[in-house]
């Protein structure tokens, strides 16, 4: 529900999301990143056409414990979180990113305007 108007005008996209502990993301996020710490999502981009209307998007995985504890400790609603968290990782899988200021904004909008049409707040 959350991604799709992630995909909003697109091909037909299909994604793995799997929810996992501290442990394990810790692990990937060290051996696909080289780095050694628990962070809330990790996306695997992969674009695989698989007809033309369908593509394999890629993998989100997602930290249930991280996500949790952030919107705990800055007072987020959960529900609202996770949104944000979930749309984050699949603008990753459609290349967004937030190496620079000005792909941070481009990244920034996109989200919140898919927040507004589900009806959260923007957590900027």
């Amino acid at each position: 529900m959350w991604l799709k108007p992630a995909y909003k005008n697109k091909k037909q996209n299909f994604i793995t999301i799997r929810i996992v502990n501290a442990c394990e993301i810790k692990t990937l996020n060290k051996k696909y990143r080289k780095i050694n710490k628990i962070t809330n999502i990790l996306s695997f981009s992969y674009n695989i056409i698989m007809s033309k209307k369908k593509i394999f998007s890629g993998d989100l995985i997602i930290c249930s414990e991280k996500i949790f504890n952030e919107a705990k400790k800055q007072k987020k609603n959960l529900d609202a979180h996770w949104a944000y968290i979930s749309i984050h990782g699949a603008l990753h899988l459609q290349g967004y990113t937030h190496n620079t200021n000005i792909n941070f904004e481009k990244m920034k909008k996109k989200e919140n305007e898919i927040l507004n049409i589900l009806g959260y707040q923007t957590p900027y």
